[in-house]
């Protein structure tokens, strides 16, 4: 419903400049009227424009007084100022509208040309014609409200833009006064002098040039440097309960000596575990319907292959890069390791250059369902294949690993094929390497379990058809009690993981992506049939899964540190490019809020979506706690997730303890919208980073 509503909006808000200018020039139309029959068609038809204007701002405000029935903020700032600045001269146009009815009833007494003057100066007067065209100069703001820096303070907002407004206001006053005292004089032919026209091709051309300056100086401006380091962001210490947060964060925090993230190792000795080498190079990878993709891949395949270990393990995985122009990296995503292996480029680490290798080293204190990927340049590297699967077997594992005879992998992601088989290249929703549909046989009474995890930039919903299932776990950890479902759509936000489980039938089931319903994977007794996927269920909702269970924290708590991210999207420049920025609190990465915190710190964030776009926010280096979603608590299992998809309207509150020290990325995990400006950190006191954006290393932490 939000979406719709802020779609009806922004048609308000186009519609509502071109409503209000053809209603001005028609009032502007009225008065040089030759004819009396003239000056009335033209008067009748500036009142009902005007009218039309005055049912589209009606419809604005409902919109936005609709947004605002999500909160406050869904129509403070932009929506509602610019709002205003057309809602005080539509008030006062609604006379215009009767006087110029009054007009065209006047004009009945005259049977043709010369039209009286004072019937002119009626229809010329400045409060006929100023409140309507003053109306569009509001509606000009709401046309551009996208434009406007968002996160700004209301009353900022209405004292700045209201005195231009004002000042725009005041110099069309004079013009309207000029023109209606020459309409009066020439009898409906007003000539323009010389120095008129003098004047308005100055006005005209210093309009153009001002324009022109303010793009070239906006692209010039917003150009970030070669180099710089990533704790440029502006430091947000947060807020809390108690007054003396300050002084608390503080003492713990004064006199320390700065920690250097590459201090932040494993401290575990010793021969690990377990050995893995990952090789990153280039080659052609066919998809189940032939289309080739020139993929970046870990060991020849896409997905990389599946890292599995045991929880308490101590892991040693060496990165070899292979491509021949590319630095990467490799993020362990949802695996809370020291923060000097958390590979992300400029952050804990320089990327790895061509020829170049790093070797990570960590034990694993957790289990579940988690994946790796490139963290360099992200939206290119992992849409061309630098991610795989990575299992965390429990410390006593059942059979396959949790208790299911058949364990699968499921990586679903849209892949940018060649166009090599006869058709133009494009997106192709595929499961692994599948984009058609994959049938594989399954033995009647099979438990099978399937990790499904999303690895692409968008949010994906999948069906499971023919069978009850349980959702097992969520980002890896385990659901309370998981009931049996069935028909259900699940949303599957970016970098989010589903565990499902479900008893092999004697009939066919069938997973289905619904951007592929023709393609999935179809499981048989025979590994043959059919079986049409069910598309059209209820969404599932975790927040009301499972059953309550006790956890270390809880909503009344009170938190040492309380955040909120507010997510919108504002057009302007970002690195010399005219693109939609991705904000955080009205800022773009680097500016965006650096938080924070000390370590055993109680956290609260609130994630806003004010924006049209989903926004999956990953924290690096911790779970948390979801505490909220709009307002209301989860009454099923506890959530305890690494990435929240916030949908457009949606507030989560989520709570974590601040016990891994660090510098951590917390971003939109859709990597387009990191690379347009949606990068902040989580950053512990006293934690330093010696590693720059840029540089030698060329890192792209994005």
């Amino acid at each position: 419903m939000y979406l719709a509503l802020s779609a009806l909006a922004d048609v308000f808000m186009y519609v509502l400049l071109p409503a209000w200018l053809l209603a001005a020039l028609a009032v502007g139309r009225v008065a040089v009227r030759r004819t009396a029959r003239g000056m009335r068609v033209t008067a009748r038809a500036a009142a009902v424009l005007i009218v039309l204007a005055e049912l589209t701002l009606i419809g604005r405000l409902a919109t936005v007084g609709s947004l605002g029935s999500y909160g406050w903020v869904f129509a403070a700032d932009r929506r509602l100022f610019t709002t205003v600045l057309v809602l005080v001269p539509a008030a006062v146009a609604l006379a215009s509208a009767r006087r110029l009815a009054d007009v065209a009833r006047r004009t009945r007494r005259y049977a043709g040309p010369p039209l009286p003057g004072e019937l002119r100066a009626a229809a010329a007067a400045p409060m006929v014609v100023l409140p309507v065209q003053v109306a569009v100069v509001g509606s000009v703001a709401v046309f551009f409200e996208r434009y406007f820096p968002p996160d700004r303070p209301l009353l900022l907002n209405l004292l700045v833009y209201g005195a231009v407004a004002a000042l725009v206001a005041v110099l069309l006053g004079r013009r309207v006064r000029w023109r209606a005292e020459r309409v009066t004089r020439t009898d409906g032919r007003p000539r323009a002098t010389g120095r008129v026209w003098a004047v308005r091709l100055g006005a005209t051309v210093a309009a153009f040039g001002l324009v022109f300056g303010m793009v070239t100086y906006g692209g010039a401006a917003s150009r970030l440097p070669d180099t710089y380091s990533m704790m440029q962001g502006t430091p947000d210490l947060g807020g809390g309960p108690s007054v003396a947060h300050a002084a608390h964060a503080g003492s713990r925090a004064g006199g320390a000596d700065p920690v250097s993230v590459t201090d932040l190792v494993e401290r575990s000795d010793g021969k690990p575990d377990r050995r893995f080498t990952l090789t990153a190079r280039e080659a052609k990878v066919r998809l189940s319907s032939g289309a080739t993709v020139s993929a970046w891949t870990f060991n020849g395949q896409i997905p990389g292959p599946e890292l599995r270990m045991r929880e308490g393990e101590l892991v040693e995985i060496t990165v070899l890069n292979r491509l021949p122009d590319q630095p990467i990296s490799t993020h362990w995503h949802g695996v809370d390791v020291p923060n000097a292996e958390d590979g992300v480029p400029a952050v804990t680490q320089d990327a790895v250059q061509p020829g170049g290798r790093h070797t990570y080293r960590f034990r694993v204190e957790e289990s579940g369902t988690r994946w790796y990927h490139s963290h360099q340049a992200g939206s290119v590297q992992v849409r061309r294949g630098l991610f795989g699967p990575l299992v965390i077997e429990p410390a006593r594992p059942g059979p396959a690993g949790r208790g299911v005879d058949e364990d699968i992998d499921v990586m679903l992601h849209d892949w940018d094929t060649d166009g090599d088989t006869g058709t133009d290249g494009d997106l192709r929703p595929s499961m692994g390497t599948s984009d058609t549909l994959d049938r594989r046989p399954m033995e009647p009474g099979t438990r099978v379990g399937l990790r499904l995890v999303n690895t692409d930039l968008d949010t994906k919903t999948v069906t499971l058809t023919g069978t009850p299932h349980r959702v097992t776990a969520l980002d890896g950890t385990e659901v309370n009690a998981p009931g049996e479902i069935r028909g259900r759509r699940l949303e599957i936000g970016t970098a989010s993981r589903y565990d499902l489980e479900f008893t092999m039938p004697s009939h066919p089931v069938r997973l289905t992506d619904l951007d592929a319903p023709k393609a999935g994977i179809l499981f048989s007794p025979d590994g043959a049939g059919n079986l049409a996927p069910k598309l059209d269920g209820p969404v599932f909702d975790p927040t009301g899964y499972g059953e309550p269970r006790r956890t270390p924290f809880g909503a009344g708590d009170d938190f040492d540190r309380e955040f909120q991210d507010l997510l919108d999207e504002q057009f302007g420049f970002y690195d010399g490019e005219f693109v939609a920025r991705m904000t955080v609190n009205g800022e773009v990465f680097p500016k965006a809020p650096m938080h924070m915190v000390a370590d055993g710190d109680l956290v609260k964030m609130r994630f806003v979506n004010r924006g049209d776009n989903d926004h999956p926010m990953h924290i690096h280096g911790h779970h948390f706690l979801v505490l909220s979603r709009d307002g209301r608590a989860p009454t099923g299992s506890p959530l305890w997730l690494d990435t929240v998809n916030v949908r457009p309207g949606e507030t989560w509150e989520i709570g974590f303890r601040a016990d891994n020290p660090g510098i951590w990325m917390d971003h939109c995990h859709n990597f387009e919208h990191a690379l347009h400006g949606m990068v902040l950190h989580l950053a512990y006191e006293n934690v330093t980073t010696p590693f720059v954006v840029g540089g030698d290393a060329h890192n792209e932490p994005s």
